[in-house]
């Protein structure tokens, strides 16, 4: 067999210090493992520095779920501004989940925030187009804000014209039917 350049490269480096095979083996080895050793280290630092951006991306995934069950248990147990907490900060970890967006616009609509469920519904369509439940939803708000304005209904609520919704605003501040009384 023929010996590669880089051997004969290896053997010439030697010289007359090479005394013996042995010698001249090990030599070559050390100096095989010095050249292979540098681009080996540049190539995983590489994939070190490449696979630290992807590391934290499902630990954000994870995060951002949690928040997003934190925030669909307070959304069912009719706490609104602990649904908007915890599913903004899902939104935050996790921009591009549709579902975190739409179940943010029905807590932005339970807590008397149209505009902003709005926003958060056509913001779950932008990132997926088939969700339904988000398309519904923007259908449904649309709808009430429609009916809202025409009974006089501030709040983006259902209502009767000429009847207060219970939980408006009025009520809560002693301005409904009877006066104040």
């Amino acid at each position: 067999m023929r010996p590669s350049r880089r051997s004969r490269k290896l053997r010439s480096d030697c010289g007359a210090s090479c005394a013996s095979d042995e010698y001249s083996r090990r030599d070559r080895l050390v100096v095989l493992i010095r050249v292979a050793a540098f681009p080996a280290a540049v190539l995983v630092l590489v994939l070190a520095l490449v696979s630290a951006g992807c590391r934290s991306t499902p630990i954000r995934e994870i995060r951002g779920a949690r928040h997003y069950a934190e925030g669909t248990r307070a959304l069912e147990a009719s706490e609104p501004a602990r649904a908007v907490e915890e599913l903004e900060r899902a939104a935050a970890l996790v921009p591009e989940a549709s579902e975190i967006q739409n179940h943010l616009g029905l807590a932005y609509w339970a807590g008397g925030r149209p505009e902003r469920a709005r926003l958060a519904f056509e913001r779950a369509l932008e990132l997926d187009c088939g969700n339904d439940a988000a398309r519904v939803n923007l259908a449904n708000l649309r709808r009430s804000i429609r009916l809202s304005a025409k009974v006089g209904l501030d709040d983006g609520t259902f209502g009767k014209a000429g009847v207060r919704d219970p939980g408006s605003a009025a009520d809560r501040d002693g301005g409904g039917q009877d006066g104040g009384r």
